[in-house]
């Protein structure tokens, strides 16, 4: 009879984690968009980018509040569960334990998806067309296949290093998508208007340039032929 997949606890550290990163992501969020907007001041629309920045600046605070409630209730079994993963690392470190086995199986056994490197670079390779509607989750699985590879001692780390790029250029896109959808909701279509398009045109140029670097990197090592000079140098 086969045995079963090991199965997540509730002193799994990635569950207990996952909700203070959402969380902590929030208040990030509103302080990489109120950077962003800051830097269009230059070319006017003061008052339209200060209402915006206050409208930012609230939201920042309402998710720093939940991030401070979301730390209190996961902090002590977070915290056991970290030590228990040091403990994993220490045993790594110091030899008693190979990288290879110990580290995949504690991928495996805490990835919701339970995804290998070698699944998700088929799963890249394999990917449609990329448009607007489809690169972030694009950007999901190269995140995920970036974190893996980081642990391993043989991975190519122009592979890497190329993967890391792709997830900055599609999470700047995605920051100038996610201030424009908030430029829709609190600012005026008339009286805003000029602020509002050069917030869409920024997130338009920010796009193609995610596309074209996600494009090269499928082209240089996600293609049949290289696939599998993808995870050794």
């Amino acid at each position: 009879m086969p045995s079963n997949p090991p199965r997540r606890t509730k002193h799994d550290a990635c569950s207990l984690l996952k909700p203070v990163r959402k969380a902590a992501g929030s208040v990030r969020d509103m302080d990489v968009l109120t950077a962003d907007l800051i830097r269009l001041q230059k070319n006017g629309n003061s008052d339209s980018i200060v209402r915006l920045v206050e409208h930012l600046a609230t939201q920042r605070n309402e998710n720093a509040i939940k991030l401070l409630d979301t730390v209190a209730d996961q902090l002590r079994p977070a915290r056991r569960s970290l030590k228990q993963y040091a403990e994993i690392i220490e045993s790594v470190a110091s030899g008693k334990k190979p990288v290879r086995s110990e580290v995949a199986h504690t991928l495996d056994s805490t990835n919701g998806s339970g995804s290998t490197a070698d699944a998700l670079i088929a799963e890249l390779s394999r990917w449609p067309t990329l448009t607007a509607l489809s690169i972030h989750e694009f950007r999901l699985k190269v995140k995920e296949l970036r974190y893996i590879l980081q642990v391993y001692l043989d991975a190519d780390q122009k592979f890497i290093e190329a993967l890391g790029n792709v997830k900055e250029e599609i999470g700047e896109w995605h920051d100038w998508q996610q201030l424009a959808e908030i430029a829709h909701e609190v600012l005026d279509a008339n009286g805003d208007r000029q602020l509002r398009e050069q917030i869409e045109n920024a997130g338009k140029l920010k796009l193609t340039r995610a596309l074209a670097v996600s494009n090269s990197l499928r082209r240089r090592f996600l293609s049949p032929r290289r696939r599998r000079r993808t995870k050794a140098s």
